[in-house]
């Protein structure tokens, strides 16, 4: 530590993230960096949009932090990068959410300790963010099924893969494909689908892709369109997901583009797989490389 100097590093913690009790990691990371050039400064989330609310407090703080660090599931790196968008600050994530897709489309480790030695000596790559009216999105939002099974998510007693799966599950087999009009980069068109995903990263969490070569650096946002199939391809769509193989399917569309605008004739649809209402027509653009994501270096042309 040059002349004793140590960088402060603001852990923002959501303590039921994944439906752990996460108290006990802000001490591990306490001690993690007690001898180290990191100086940490821990903060529990009290309730939702607490992580944003603070970090547009640390943004505003002089000096401003060395680095902002999600600790939580994709709900949770969402609200931080809600609040200090725009600020310059990299952003960190310790990954201690369900399904935790941006953070494994950037290779980091899902071992606290190992995600911990990753903030001293990963790379600050700069990333797109998705503008989607006046809220932000990092890794994959929409409409449609996927928005639906959010709002349940959401709603339910329990977390983790298995409640998710199940809420899938159940709700599958009675959903019905809806009407949407899309305008990517002036063109226009009509689909009736399943679901319409808005992809900056590759994947909802968990390893299930959306579109595998979805990148965050590219300038592009990765519009997917399920469209209706028959209830006996899923086996054969399954194995398309656990092969990265699922924009191969006949039955997913994937158009790129820098802008998009969409109608649909609900109201639901979910930011980083946080469930919203009041989204009838939603508005999108890339902002290219516009926020600072510490990652590990052999990722960085990779993601």
């Amino acid at each position: 530590m040059e002349n004793g100097q140590r960088k402060n590093f603001i852990f923002v913690i959501n303590p039921v993230s994944g439906g752990r009790g996460n108290e006990d990691v802000g001490r591990r990371i306490t001690s993690y960096f007690s001898s180290t050039e990191i100086k940490p400064l821990v903060l529990l989330t009290e309730y939702a949009g607490h992580a944003k609310k603070l970090c547009r407090q640390l943004v505003a703080q002089s000096p401003p932090p060395a680095a902002v660090v999600a600790v939580g599931g994709d709900g949770t790196v969402h609200e931080v990068v809600s609040g200090i968008i725009q600020s310059g600050i990299p952003l960190g994530i310790v990954p201690r959410g369900s399904g935790n897709g941006f953070a494994r489309h950037l290779g980091i480790p899902m071992d606290i300790d190992q995600a911990l030695a990753l903030l001293r000596r990963g790379a600050e790559v700069p990333v797109d963010v998705l503008r989607i009216g006046t809220a932000y999105s990092i890794n994959v939002s929409g409409v449609g099924f996927d928005a639906l099974v959010a709002w349940k998510f959401q709603h339910s007693a329990s977390r983790g893969l298995h409640s998710y799966l199940r809420i899938i599950l159940g709700a599958f087999f009675t959903y019905r494909p809806q009407n949407y009009e899309l305008c990517i980069d002036g063109r226009k068109s009509r689909h009736q689908a399943l679901m319409v995903s808005l992809a900056n990263s590759s994947q909802f969490g968990n390893n299930v892709l959306v579109s595998p070569r979805a990148s965050v650096r590219d300038g592009y946002l990765d519009v997917c369109i399920l469209h209706p199939f028959p209830k006996w391809k899923i086996p054969v769509l399954f194995y398309r997901v656990l092969r990265r193989q699922i924009d191969r399917s006949p039955y997913l569309e994937i158009v790129r583009g820098k802008k998009v605008s969409l109608v649909q004739a609900g109201d639901l649809w979910h930011l980083d797989g946080e469930a919203m209402s009041g989204g009838s027509e939603i508005e999108v653009e890339v902002l290219e490389r516009i926020l600072p994501v510490i990652i590990p270096e052999a990722r960085q042309n990779l993601i």
